[in-house]
């Protein structure tokens, strides 16, 4: 079709209807929700879509001024962890603080993090190479090579999931794994939380035939069966709320989601306004509508403590990522707004056209 079309499209995961696949363009992933499983319930491979009409401004000259105003404040100390290292930043902090989920949550700690931490990745021959979405100040997203050479975006939820969570300290199979996602169109969460799922089930005697809990191999392999629905891979590719029922006994006690939706990279029962976020979401445990854990971050918060105040701060944290997602801002740039809400609604008026 040429240049000038981006092609968004579904993995095997998707034609074979897998319950977390995702649809897959420009580098990016929408994965959360299993979108890619309503394209292959369709039989639609992919969308190409191009532009040709501007959208018209209202003030298209005040739109310029603050968009340089806002731009030159994102490359502040509010974003610093994402130039540098990007998200996988998170690894150590969140390991101090008991909140990186391990081993299907069994565990807030993992023993190996510094092995896959931000750090360590940026610190081996599979450094990463910074990128930027469309006229981005910050340049969050981190590629790094895998041991075949190919370049895979590694983020944070990416990384405890496919590291962390299922017990592997390893940085080459984590990224191996990243990419297998990416070719076969797996939402890295949802494959990273059934894969720890699978492997304590493994654990407590409950199936065979599944990889324990550190099996680097035995990770690649499930993502391989799930996205073809081979073997115990039919199972898991419903995800684990629903392998759980089938399972029975003790399962549904440890499948870790929110209405179906596995938890993202944090430890609910050591940030407890995030646990509350996750457990109301509209879709489930997603950490894209809800920031709740920015209130268990701040100065003087009781983290660990489930009282009244994290009603209000859940609600709060939902209305800014709603507000932010409505005018199409990245979140990272949260830190670089003095009053958000009053600056969104001066960036809405001069984007709205004057009726």
């Amino acid at each position: 079709l040429g240049p000038s079309f981006t092609f968004f499209g579904i993995g095997p995961a998707g034609e074979n209807l897998v319950k977390y696949a995702v649809v897959s363009g420009d580098g990016r992933h929408a994965g959360r929700g299993g979108l890619g499983a309503v394209f292959g319930a369709k039989r639609l491979k992919g969308i190409a879509v191009r532009g040709t009409t501007r959208t018209p401004l209202a003030d298209a000259r005040r739109v310029v001024e603050l968009s340089r105003d806002l731009s030159s404040r994102s490359l502040g100390e509010g974003t610093s962890k994402y130039r540098e290292l990007g998200t996988v930043a998170n690894v150590l902090v969140f390991n101090r603080l008991g909140a990186l989920p391990t081993r299907n949550f069994q565990a807030g700690s993992f023993e190996g993090a510094e092995a896959v931490s931000g750090e360590a990745l940026h610190a081996g021959e599979a450094a990463g190479v910074r990128k930027h979405c469309a006229a981005c100040t910050i340049g969050c997203e981190h590629v790094f090579q895998t041991k075949r050479g190919q370049g895979v975006r590694l983020e944070y939820e990416g990384l405890f999931a496919l590291g962390p969570l299922c017990g592997i300290a390893d940085k080459d199979a984590i990224l191996e794994a990243a990419a297998r996602c990416d070719e076969l169109g797996l939402d890295v969460i949802s494959a990273g939380g059934t894969a720890a799922f699978a492997m304590e089930c493994g654990e407590r005697g409950l199936l065979g035939d599944v990889p324990s809990f550190g099996d680097r191999d035995g990770l690649l392999a499930l993502l391989d069966d799930v996205a073809h629905r081979r073997g115990r891979g039919d199972l898991f590719a419903e995800g684990s709320r629903r392998a759980a029922e089938r399972i029975g006994g003790d399962a549904p006690s440890f499948a870790c989601h929110v209405k179906g939706l596995e938890l993202p990279g944090y430890e609910p029962r050591a940030l407890q306004a995030m646990a509350l976020g996750l457990a109301v979401g509209t879709r489930g445990a997603d950490h894209n509508r809800s920031g709740a854990y920015e209130d268990d971050f701040r100065p003087g918060a009781n983290r660990l403590e489930a009282d009244v105040s994290k009603g209000p701060a859940a609600a709060a944290s939902e209305e800014r990522a709603a507000l932010l997602d409505s005018l199409v801002l990245c979140k990272f740039l949260r830190g670089a707004f003095g009053d958000l809400f009053a600056e969104c609604a001066a960036v809405s008026y001069t984007h709205l056209r004057a009726h």
